[in-house]
């Protein structure tokens, strides 16, 4: 079995000790692993990596997340489990592999991998992923956004310009009346593709979010032109 473990590297949403540990115990059980820096980022980039990833178990976030991601860099369903809110033993046993007792040394490699990765601290990959399952294609967030970041293409809402996106900024996913944006690095659920009600819904003015967003956004593009 060959798997791939998200690091998500720039966020704290995942623990490196449990990331280590897990790719330790499968490394050890007979399986080929492989750590990648930041899933998201990939798929953003529309990487070819991202079609091998999809022939393996894929560990990272949420599995909705997960699948919406890999939707948008156009590949179909995929297998991943969820090391965001599980430990590296229920993973393992979620995949039926026993957890085996692993050498300091073994995890202390993988621990040196995930060290050695970049991190790009508020610059990382933020973007909203779509669930089109439960998307109406109603088009709330191509009004609402003034970034430019989605767009309709054959009658249907798609991220176009995920790189548009105001990093740690999910306010179109709380203007979608189906709950189908999904903002995979946000800390709460269901914004972030969990199935937990950690966020209460809360009732927002559009037409003032949308104020607020084009405020921010001409105020950061007068900086760039004093400096």
């Amino acid at each position: 079995m060959k798997i791939t473990i998200c690091a998500c590297s720039s966020r704290t949403f995942i623990d490196r000790t449990e990331v280590a540990k897990l790719a330790a115990s499968a490394k050890q059980a007979g399986m080929e692993v492989t750590l990648v820096n930041d899933l998201c980022e990939l798929c953003e980039n529309q990487s070819e990596a991202v079609h091998d990833i999809a022939a393996t178990t894929i560990v990272a976030c949420h599995p909705r997340a997960v699948k919406s991601l890999m939707a948008f860099a156009g590949v179909g369903d995929v297998q991943s489990f969820n090391l965001r809110t599980r430990s590296a033993d229920e993973v393992l046993e979620a995949l039926g592999v026993p957890s085996p007792a692993v050498s300091s040394a073994a995890t202390a490699e993988w621990m040196q991998q995930l060290e050695a990765m970049p991190r790009k601290l508020g610059e990382d990959a933020w973007y909203p992923a779509l669930d089109k399952d439960v998307c109406a294609e109603c088009g709330k967030c191509l009004e609402f956004c003034p970034f430019g970041v989605y767009e309709m293409v054959d009658d249907r809402i798609r991220v176009v310009h995920p790189q548009h996106c105001k990093n740690n900024c999910p306010a179109c996913a709380r203007t979608c009346p189906a709950s189908a944006i999904i903002f995979p690095k946000y800390d709460r659920s269901p914004i972030n593709g969990g199935e937990e009600q950690q966020e209460s819904a809360v009732r927002l003015d559009a037409k003032e979010l949308y104020a607020q967003t084009l405020r921010e956004k001409l105020a950061t593009r007068k900086l760039k032109l004093i400096h």
